[in-house]
């Protein structure tokens, strides 16, 4: 059986690709998300300065509502690993175990329940949130979040993980 892929091009993708990455989570700080009443905290895991998409642990308090926000430039995929949440208006709930993809362009508003959220998110392009009127009052995107933690980190005296740019 002829090999499909040549030693020189196993060896070139060796030559070049990016290392692996390896974090633990009690190495990384919960950053504040929001200002003022902080209700949101996330630890940061990815930042792709590339694609515009960042990942990262996402901690809500329990019975809070979110800003009414919508994610555009790219879908988001989630994985709730405790509590529970849902949308305001929509039929289901993210508890611990469940998947969530959301397509750009989708606006809604997260509620969650009882107890504290963890959720895994993967996300891309900028999260722009409204008021009542529709009125885009603020916006996060890859580098607002990545210059809350940084600046976070410089606050509290705690060594920035560059690697995490990658």
């Amino acid at each position: 059986m002829k090999q499909l892929v040549s030693e020189a091009v196993m060896k070139l993708a060796e030559q070049i690709q990016l290392p692996e990455r390896v974090f633990h989570m009690e190495d990384l700080p919960w950053v504040p998300f929001d200002e003022g009443e902080v209700n949101c905290h996330f630890k940061p895991l990815r930042f792709d300065l590339t694609t515009g998409s960042w990942t990262y642990l996402f901690k809500i308090k329990s019975n809070k509502i979110l800003t009414r926000h919508r994610h555009t430039g790219g879908n988001v995929i989630g994985y709730n690993l405790q509590g529970q949440w849902r949308y305001e208006g929509r039929d289901w709930v993210a508890r611990p175990g469940s998947f969530i993809f959301e397509p750009p362009g989708d606006v809604h508003t997260l509620i969650t329940g009882d107890e504290e959220v963890i959720t895994l998110f993967i996300l891309g392009g900028a999260l722009q949130y409204f008021d009542e009127n529709n009125m885009i009052i603020g916006q996060d995107d890859v580098y607002t979040v990545l210059k809350k933690y940084r600046d976070y980190c410089e606050e509290n005296k705690i060594d920035v993980i560059e690697e995490l740019i990658y």
